[in-house]
């Protein structure tokens, strides 16, 4: 307002999942309100997931120890996740009680685990999760080695086609096998 102008770089400004998105444009929609922009091409998607995919187990382990550390378990990623919806949350049940309600280091390693897993398949990586986590978890970190699995594995995307569902709510005779150990 009034003659002033603030510039901001965009690399300091763009979240990380909007960096590497290679779908710009609305993929389902009613409308489509605007023009249409480019997508971006070649985009690597998955350079952070390699890298904890090269670690040895035990470092994988310290790495995600590290990365979950400050969790509050406040369930902000959790409340402000759009497939987070059902009727009752896995940690809100008390029969069976499937995680404490402390902030034990166990509970809160069980909680991030079985919410990634809860999530493999349907994530679109959206970020919702990080962008409201009051202590700046990466959270994405859980889901995104799933996305890619389920991408690679079975050549399915999130998000992508209302009609399909996610290959991990369906079983088909053809379904690969062979990285199951």
């Amino acid at each position: 307002g009034n003659g002033f102008v603030q510039t901001f770089k965009r690399d300091e400004v763009l979240q990380e999942n909007c960096a590497i998105c290679i779908h710009r444009n609305p993929v389902v929609y009613d409308e489509l309100l605007g023009e249409l922009v480019t997508e971006q091409q070649n985009v690597d998607r998955y350079p952070d997931v390699r890298r904890i995919e090269a670690m040895i187990s035990d470092e994988r382990w310290q790495f995600f120890e590290e990365l979950i550390a400050p969790c509050i378990r406040c369930y902000a990623c959790r409340n402000a996740c759009p497939l987070c919806y059902c009727p009752t949350c896995f940690v809100d049940e008390s029969r069976p009680q499937w995680v404490g309600k402390s902030i034990d280091r166990t509970d809160t390693r069980t909680f991030h685990f079985l919410r990634a897993y809860h999530c493999a398949g349907r994530c679109t990586d959206c970020g919702a999760c990080e962008r409201a986590c009051p202590v700046g978890i990466k959270v994405r970190q859980f889901t995104k080695k799933l996305e890619k699995d389920v991408l690679e594995l079975y050549g399915y995307e999130a998000g992508m086609n209302l009609d399909e569902r996610p290959p991990l709510d369906t079983y088909r005779p053809d379904d690969p096998e062979w990285f199951i150990k």
